[in-house]
């Protein structure tokens, strides 16, 4: 299996599951880019969640994947993540955001 594509990580989401994916978050929050190994649904091995700005929820924001428009990413202000595929919640976790310096 090809391994996946290298981003420049500034933040992790660290799921219930225990598992932890890096991610490149862009400076305006707009996208949130993961790099996975490549497979069958996903050649290219990068997975893009862009912000909805009209669904903004009090403190939390709204993201979809450019790739499979019914997955979205809610992020709220706390820190917590939702991963919901066609209207089910598929996993939980947490945002972690790096800090250099």
């Amino acid at each position: 299996m090809p391994p996946a594509p290298s981003i420049n990580a500034n933040g992790a989401i660290k799921w219930a599951n225990g598992i932890t994916e890096d991610m490149h978050i862009s400076p305006s929050g707009s996208t949130l880019t993961f790099a996975s190994p490549q497979n069958l649904f996903n050649p290219g091995g990068i997975t893009i969640f862009s912000r909805i700005d009209s669904a903004r929820n009090g403190s939390c924001e709204h993201y979809y994947s450019e790739q499979a428009v019914k997955t979205r990413l809610n992020i709220c202000g706390s820190g917590e993540v939702t991963l919901i595929v066609e209207g089910q919640v598929i996993n939980v976790g947490a945002l972690a955001k790096f800090s250099y310096g």
